[in-house]
């Protein structure tokens, strides 16, 4: 990632350049063709927002993003190890808004966690952006590393949903939806909201195997310091519900419960 200044807007760009070393491979070169094409298509302030995207000479991919100051989520739970409830339901809210203008492109994001929330300072708020959009098929990335073998699967294993790891039988239900990234979202808010995320492995696989058949722990048992709403807890629990139909169905809806969770006036049309 490089910062620039367009000469002639006299505007700061962020460039993404992907690797000298990843040009000859196919699924790196798909992956960031995949992310232009999908960014093209989404415009909303809650999703970062592509402005160009190109090659120069046969081997030296970019594309130019609107410049973000700011840290993304894992970087303020680094620093205050969880925050409040008050704080996270505005996160939530946000990132919900840019979710569903992604959804309603066909576009399910299949990364969420927080290293993919970014945090710009805006005032007295933050402006929240939801941050990285190359999901095409690429090997499971876990602690930030790479996973080779046989398996491929899209996400890191902490946040992926039940039907990333084991996709339901039949034709039509081989997709994903946006009721993928509700669990992964729901995840991280436990995250959020404890400190601590809702299963612990050692492995790749474990992680796996607890999305896909373990309960997740009770909000006390990771972290009794903290007073959560009942009614949040139960929300954030449907989100990990392992059987999608049982989780909110849409992000529209997620929003809406999390406006009457935090006892605000309803809105009907939370969408930009």
């Amino acid at each position: 990632m490089y910062k620039a200044r367009h000469t002639l807007l006299d505007e700061i760009r962020a460039i993404k350049i992907l690797r000298p070393e990843l040009t000859d491979r196919d699924d790196y070169i798909a992956r960031f063709h995949r992310e232009a094409k999908i960014l093209v298509k989404l415009r909303h302030p809650n999703l970062v927002m592509l402005h160009e995207f190109g090659t120069l000479g046969k081997d030296l991919f970019f594309i130019v993003m609107e410049f973000l100051e700011g840290e993304c989520l894992r970087a303020r739970l680094h620093r205050h190890g969880w925050l409040s409830v008050s704080e996270t339901i505005k996160i939530a809210k946000q990132v919900c808004l840019g979710l569903s203008n992604a959804h309603k492109e066909g576009v399910v994001h299949r990364d969420i966690s927080p290293d993919n929330i970014l945090l710009v300072p805006k005032g007295d708020e933050d402006l929240v952006k939801v941050i990285d959009f190359g999901i095409a098929k690429n090997p499971l990335s876990f602690g930030g590393s790479e996973i080779t073998g046989t398996m491929e699967i899209v996400g890191k294993a902490e946040y992926c949903s039940p039907e990333q790891v084991e996709p339901p039988e039949g034709p039509d239900e081989l997709k994903l939806d946006g009721r993928s990234d509700i669990y992964s979202f729901g995840v991280t808010l436990f995250e959020i909201l404890t400190g601590e995320r809702p299963f612990d492995a050692k492995t790749v696989q474990g992680y796996l195997a607890m999305h896909a058949r373990k309960a997740p722990k009770s909000f006390e048992e990771a972290n009794p310091m903290v007073q959560i709403p009942p009614a949040l807890q139960e929300l954030v629990m449907r989100m990990m519900e392992k059987d999608r139909d049982r989780r909110p169905q849409s992000v529209e809806e997620l929003y809406q419960q999390l406006t009457a969770v935090y006892h605000e006036e309803p809105v009907l049309t939370p969408i930009w």
